[in-house]
């Protein structure tokens, strides 16, 4: 069996014919298809019964384990050389599963690979992530170098490296933790291209939750894993490179996010964890990236940033002045 797709189902009964006609009109065939239902209460085991092809597995659960714990169930069913994850409210683009395999089957170092998201729904637009393996590396301190809906993963180093999700996991982050366990062993990338219909609503699991309570989890596990020392204070900056914040930013706490991103770059150029360039370029992508945020935050901590900046754009100046004078007339919050 060359593909094992995995999708696991938790009240999403009003996407999922969509998702598997998306799923089972593929160009590529050689698959079999392994739905987990983790305990739906709504109609949507009902659903996923009335959907008959002889290559579909549906695994009712007898208890809900949550994101990771039933997409690992699944995972351990697999027969297939590649998994494909798939979310249950998205849309797969016809020839995702064929581009996908022939990626992999190129590029034999690679241990997971993915793509970009094209949204719609609440927004429209492309979600991208990193391409080329240096920059997918790069990325793993500050996010998911592959986005989990977008994942095709090479079984035999999940099963050789005894790499899998655990139930105790956060149900929030927890790709990002398996993504941290299984860099330490293979290559990853993207296509440059969309892959799925990302579809953004209320029933996305992120929405409402805390961002910076779940986010701390992540961030000290994958720092663990990487044996990189991380302070409750440094904890805190590194959420700023996420644009998460436990406090409102202020003037110092700008100059000490600047300090930490000296020290990771001090740490790295020390012990080779990352591809220098590649990690140079994030580090400064998250200075850059931190502007627009703390500009809501009032003029002196956007100020800072400014000033601290390697490089000192006048467009930040214009939008900063644009920004302030939009807050004051009462155009935005």
């Amino acid at each position: 069996m060359k593909l094992s797709v995995v999708v696991l189902v938790y009240n999403k009964a009003p996407f999922l014919q969509e998702c598997f006609d998306s799923i089972l009109s593929q160009s590529f065939g050689n698959l079999e298809l392994i739905v987990v239902d983790d305990r739906s209460t709504d109609n949507g085991l009902e659903v996923l019964r009335g959907i008959k092809d002889e290559r579909m597995k549906l695994v009712p659960l007898e208890r809900n384990l949550g994101p990771g714990g039933a997409a690992q169930y699944a995972m351990d069913l697999a027969q297939g050389e590649y998994i494909i994850r798939v979310d249950a409210d998205d849309i797969c683009l016809p020839d995702r599963f064929a581009k996908q395999v022939a990626f992999m089957d190129r590029n034999p170092g690679l241990g997971a690979s993915g793509g970009h998201m094209r949204t719609f729904g609440d927004e429209s637009g492309v979600w991208r992530f990193p391409v080329g393996q240096d920059a997918c590396k790069a990325e793993i301190l500050f996010g998911n170098p592959v986005a989990q809906g977008t994942a095709i993963m090479r079984t035999r180093i999940l099963r050789d490296r005894k790499i899998r999700f655990e139930v105790e996991w956060p149900r929030i982050g927890e790709d990002w933790m398996l993504w941290a366990r299984l860099l330490l062993h293979c290559e990853f990338d993207n296509l440059d291209e969309p892959l799925i219909m990302y579809r953004r609503g209320d029933q996305n699991s992120s929405v409402g939750l805390d961002r910076v309570s779940y986010r701390k989890v992540i961030l000290r596990d994958v720092f663990r894993v990487w044996d990189i020392p991380l302070s409750e204070e440094q904890c805190d900056l590194h959420l700023m490179s996420l644009r998460s914040f436990v406090d409102p930013p202020s003037s110092e706490t700008i100059l000490a996010f600047r300090n930490w991103m000296e020290d990771l770059s001090a740490m790295n150029r020390a012990r080779s964890l990352f591809p220098q360039e590649a990690f140079e370029l994030r580090l400064r992508q998250a200075w850059d990236q931190l502007f627009y945020s703390v500009a809501r935050s009032g003029v002196g901590p956007a100020l800072a940033h400014y000033r601290l900046g390697p490089e000192r754009d006048p467009k930040r100046l214009i939008y900063l002045a644009k920004y302030t004078i939009s807050r004051w007339l009462g155009r935005v919050s």
